[in-house]
Order: C-alpha cells, then structure tokens, then sequence
C-alpha cells in the first residue's frame, strides 16, 4: 500500500473519531443536579411552601363569602398546585429524592433564617398538616410560613375576621415566597430554575400589591 493511500486512511480515521467526539459532546445530557444545591433546594422547599398556601386558600375558599377573596383562593389553589407538579417533576428527571436531609432554605446559605416573628417550638406533632410539618425543622419554618396556631385561628374564624387573617398571612407567605425565589435567580445553575423563579418573584410581588389593596378594604 502506497504512502499516499496510508495517509488518506489516516486522515479518514481521524476525522470519524473526531465527528463521533463532537456528536457526543453535543448529545450529551446536562451535568447531574447536586442534591444538596440550590436548584434542588429550592425545588423542595418551594413546594412545601406552595403546600401550606394551597391549604390556608382552600379553608378560606369554602367559609369566605367574599367574591374577590373566593377568586384569589382559587388562583392560588390552581397555580400552585401546577407549579409544584412542575417542581416535583424536576427532582424525578433530576434523580433525586423529594425530600432532603438538608434543613430548609439551607441552599439559600448564612442569614435564610425564617421571617415569621413567632416560633413554632416543639411539642406533639400529631394531628398536624403535611404542611405544617414540611415548615418545620428544629424549631425554624421557611421564609413567610405561618405557624400552627395561626393555622387554626384561620379555621376557627368565621366572616370579615377569616377574610382579613387570610389576607395578612397570605401577604407575609407570598413576601417570603418571593424572597426566595428571588435568591433562587441568583444562586440556581439550571436555567429552568432560575427563568421558573424569576417568574414566580414577578407573579407574587404582583398579588401582594393585589392583597394588600384588598386587606385596606376589608
């Protein structure tokens, strides 16, 4: 076999092994999510967040005989509950675990300690909401999440009272929501999480400005 034919063979070889490497790098799948990091962080805690605003609209949604309260509840009932079907689907594409051994918001690093002024303590847990119990960990809830007792002063109330309970403690929870989203566009590595989150910040700080219009005309 000539050299000239040895070397057009050569070439050829080279160039398939270098197109098989190239069609691999592009076909290749995303690097795998940290299961500690902040995209599935906040895929966690942002569901169990959506869980307790999910539960206080629905008790408010069959007592309130509001219009304009009824509507919000169902707002908040429809989309949080697709946005967290989103959020659960993340973590099974991911290959993760839906539930973390990490304590919540500690994705969010130093200071993401919970903004609610009272704490939830200790105590028998039985009896309690999944979201209750999601909003706990070792006496600290999530950004915005209210505690047990304001939970069942919101089942107990009745009338314009339960109307403007649900409102203060829907405005606090969206406040907190917002909050973490927001450090979530920040701290995320998947564009998804981070575009998801930029979303959620706007969606939320609107119906806050919404809630606290309607709070003033109680």
């Amino acid at each position: 076999m000539s050299g000239r034919l040895w070397l057009a063979l050569l070439t050829v070889v080279v160039l398939t092994a270098a197109a098989f490497f190239a069609v691999g790098r592009l076909t290749a799948g995303p690097p795998p999510v940290p299961n500690s990091g902040p995209d599935a962080g906040f895929a966690r805690d942002m569901q169990a967040h959506h869980a307790q605003a999910v539960e206080m609209a629905l008790v408010i949604r069959d007592k309130s005989t509001n219009p304009e309260i009824r509507s919000i509840a169902y707002d908040i009932i429809t989309t949080q509950q697709q946005q967290s079907g989103q959020m659960y689907a993340w973590l099974v594409d991911w290959g993760l675990p839906q539930a973390g051994s990490e304590p919540p918001m500690a994705w969010m690093g130093a200071g993401a300690g919970g903004t609610t002024s009272q704490s939830a303590g200790g105590g028998d847990m039985q009896g309690m909401s999944q979201s209750e119990m999601q909003g706990m960990s070792g006496g600290d809830r999530m950004k915005g999440m209210a505690t047990p007792e304001q939970l069942q002063q919101l089942r107990d109330a009745s009338g314009p009272a339960a109307d403007k309970l649900f409102t203060d403690l829907m405005i606090s929870h969206h406040q907190g929501g917002v909050a973490m989203a927001r450090a979530a566009t920040n701290l995320a590595e998947t564009a998804k999480v981070r575009d998801f989150a930029a979303s959620l910040v706007q969606a939320q700080t609107a119906e806050v400005t919404a809630l606290q219009d309607l709070r003033g005309r109680l």
